[in-house]
């Protein structure tokens, strides 16, 4: 009877784990024996693993429920799949950045003994330069024949230097006159017909040709203070706008550059430019043509000088009228006849009288009249010079200018010493200055003299050809 009871709690211990229904159950308790319990327990527990093994072989099924996958799930399953094998990765290319955001490398600063050397100039310094290559010859008359070919060369240093400034000019000249006589002392040589950009000179040596400095004392007055071979141009206005490029431009001859009167006062000295009005100007200078020699006769003041005052009145637009008064000692207007320009002239009252006026963008009308009292050893002399000009600028192209001149080169038309010049001659006169660039104009032209050095007999033409280059 023990014995059964125990099989019994241990059949109750073992239906804990694997639920039997209570009908099935309660028959076979009711009616058993004890080896009936024995055989009973061990069909229970045969039944209890049998029932849990067929648990563990369930097949899950998604038709009562949803599977839910779970990130761990899915990370189970990714790994289980091979993937396809991936495509080599092709080699990433230079990236290019935009030269505009590239940083210039950082200069760097060269050892100081391999610095380069200094300018040789200073940076407020302009260099200018002007070449002129000339040909001429006398194609008519009574004046030497051969034909000549030279140059006049130069070099300007402008130094702006303390509120002015500094200008140093060399120059080269080398070309002949072609109003020479072929017969050494025959009356047929003479200053007329000299070209603009030569004095005769063949050497083509160099040498300082001007030398000073410009500076303004207030905006109405300049001041102009020359060293070597300032002339009048540098503080005067000549009133001959489209004739005197000097030597560069404009004319061919001397003559025609500018009014003679002009011609006596050159050298070393002091000018002074100053503004009246709107519509007036004052010029006044002196000049020493042998200031820098104190030998007795010479100097700044005890030898050749000249002395100039001017009147300049606008007109109206690019029209003028000035009124000159020169007085000079030993100064020759290097224009006209050989009387006219005695080696030692003397004292001499020279009044002027010259005039421009544009009467239209295409014609200009000008000219001059001018009067020499000279009073010489051995006598005075009466000079008079004239001219009458017209220029058309833009003639036949933008930058051309076409000039014509008629007038008389200074001659003595009386005298107390014998010297009066016997015939009036004419200076005809004509030019046209083709512009081919900035740098580069042409100008042919022809003088033509009715009677050199003003005497009877004799007629003379000169040609010449005058290339001018700028830089």
């Amino acid at each position: 009877m023990f014995a059964t009871i125990l099989l019994i709690s241990g059949a109750q211990a073992a239906e804990s784990l694997v639920t039997i229904p209570t009908s099935a159950n309660s028959n076979l308790i009711a009616n058993h024996t004890p080896s009936d319990s024995l055989q009973l327990v061990a069909a229970r527990k045969k039944k209890s693993f049998k029932k849990k093994k067929k648990v563990k072989s369930r097949p899950k099924t998604t038709a009562t429920a949803p599977t839910t996958t779970t990130p761990e799930t899915l990370t189970t399953d990714l790994t289980q799949i091979t993937p396809p094998p991936a495509p080599p990765t092709p080699p990433t290319p230079p990236v290019e950045t935009p030269t505009a955001l590239v940083a210039p490398p950082a200069p760097v600063e060269p050892p100081k003994a391999e610095a380069p050397a200094p300018n040789q100039f200073s940076t407020t310094t302009q260099l200018q330069g002007q070449v002129i290559f000339g040909a001429t010859g006398t194609v008519g008359g009574d004046f030497s024949r051969n034909t000549a070919f030279g140059a006049r060369t130069r070099l300007e240093l402008k130094t702006d230097l303390g509120g002015g400034t500094l200008t140093t000019r060399l120059q080269a000249v080398g070309l002949g006159l072609s109003n020479q006589s072929p017969t050494a002392g025959t009356a047929v040589a003479t200053p007329e017909g000299s070209l603009s950009w030569t004095d005769g000179t063949t050497t083509n040596s160099i040498g300082v040709d001007a030398l000073k400095y410009e500076f303004a004392i207030s905006p109405e007055t300049q001041v102009v203070v020359a060293a070597n071979a300032g002339a009048s141009d540098d503080f005067t206005d000549t009133i001959n706008p489209y004739f005197d490029g000097d030597g560069a431009s404009g004319s061919i001859s001397a003559f025609g550059n500018r009014p003679s009167i002009y011609y006596t006062v050159q050298g070393a000295g002091v000018g002074i430019r100053h503004k009246l009005s709107e519509n007036t100007e004052l010029s006044v200078g002196y000049l020493a043509s042998t200031s820098n020699d104190p030998a007795v006769g010479n100097g700044l003041f005890g030898g050749s000088y000249g002395a100039l005052a001017q009147l300049t009145f606008k007109t109206g637009e690019n029209s003028k009228v000035g009124v000159t008064y020169t007085r000079t000692l030993n100064a020759n207007p290097g224009t006209g006849s050989n009387n006219a320009n005695p080696e030692l002239a003397g004292n001499s009252n020279n009044f002027g009288l010259q005039g421009s006026f544009q009467l239209s963008p295409e014609l200009a009308l000008g000219g001059w009249v001018g009067y020499t009292q000279n009073q010489a050893a051995g006598g005075d002399r009466q000079i008079w010079n004239w001219a009458v000009t017209a220029a058309a600028p833009d003639f036949g192209g933008k930058g051309n200018l076409a000039g014509f001149l008629v007038g008389q080169e200074p001659r003595v038309a009386s005298s107390s010493d014998g010297t009066t010049d016997p015939k009036s001659g004419l200076h005809i006169e004509g030019f046209y200055q083709m512009k081919i660039n900035d740098n580069l104009s042409i100008t042919p032209g022809l003088i033509y003299l009715t009677a050199p050095n003003q005497a009877p007999g004799n007629s003379a033409v000169i040609g010449a050809l005058r290339s001018t280059f700028s830089f």
